[in-house]
């Protein structure tokens, strides 16, 4: 039997260079499933909606057809392909990870997501936080910037390009700086010493509920538990926005970052996995 690919739809294409396709996984022109690939302007892939029909799984058709969306992806220009795994669409997550990573994929990052109490928690005496002033913004900016292109390259992405990338998504995130709506920059400190600074956006859309951008505690005070205290304030200001769930994204390998999520009681909502198409 013959798995196949066959498109579903027209390519769609974006006036900033993005692209994508729909297409059905077929064995002998039936279709058994089906699987949509992405590209946002740059050259990373992203597998979508990755699906085999009950009565076919275990057949090896779900790895055939990654390997064939490599191929349309590599065709595309793209030199990294990503996936997702997410626990509400499959009930062995733990099982899709593994059957992935065998397909040569690494763990490259995972969303988190909590249901905030009613109350705002309470910070360790002495630990207030303020909004960040405009003086201290342009360091802050520059820094967290900084932050943002290593990780880009850890991904595997050229230093230009990283850059670029930063400055774009910066520019559209934060175009007012200090008075983008929906945005709270803060700065935490401990006997009014500032020790960190933290970076949430307060409103929910459909892609993701109110998010933690940055959590940054400032190298000299780092070990001392700020940045636990820095998430106790963002729950804070996002009940005093009016919602009641925060999300964030960790980076594979950020192991002290993930136990702290953990035990703040951040649960994983989608699983994301990546491998280099060379």
């Amino acid at each position: 039997m013959t798995t196949t690919l066959r498109p579903t739809g027209p390519e769609t294409r974006s006036p900033l260079g993005g692209r994508g396709r729909d297409y059905a996984i077929c064995v002998n022109g039936r279709s058994v499933g089906g699987v949509g690939l992405r590209v946002a302007p740059g050259d990373v892939g992203v597998l979508i909606n990755l699906a085999v029909d009950e009565p076919d799984r275990g057949r090896g058709r779900g790895t055939i057809a990654v390997l064939a969306a490599e191929e349309i992806l590599r065709s595309w220009g793209c030199r990294r392909a990503e996936l997702s795994v997410l626990p509400e669409r499959s009930p062995q997550p733990e099982r899709a990870i593994r059957w992935i990573a065998g397909l040569g994929y690494v763990p490259a990052a995972r969303n988190m997501v909590k249901q905030l109490p009613d109350t705002a928690p309470q910070l360790p005496a002495g630990t207030v936080g303020r909004a960040m002033t405009a003086e201290e913004y342009p360091v802050w900016l520059a820094e967290e910037s900084a932050g943002y292109v290593a990780l880009l390259v850890g991904a595997g992405m050229t230093p230009d390009e990283a850059r670029a990338k930063s400055a774009a998504d910066h520019a559209a995130m934060l175009g007012r700086g200090l008075d983008t709506p929906d945005t709270v920059i803060s700065r935490l400190t401990v006997d009014g010493v500032p020790v960190g600074a933290l970076w949430i956006n307060t409103s929910e859309t459909d892609r993701r509920p109110p998010w933690v951008y940055d959590v940054l505690v400032d190298e000299a005070y780092r070990g001392r538990g700020h940045g636990r205290s820095l998430m106790l304030l963002a729950e804070g200001l996002t009940l005093a926005a009016g919602q009641h769930r925060l999300g964030l994204n960790v980076h594979a390998g950020n192991t002290p970052a993930e136990r702290l999520y953990e035990s703040l009681g951040y649960r994983t909502t989608r699983w994301v996995l990546g491998k280099p198409l060379l």
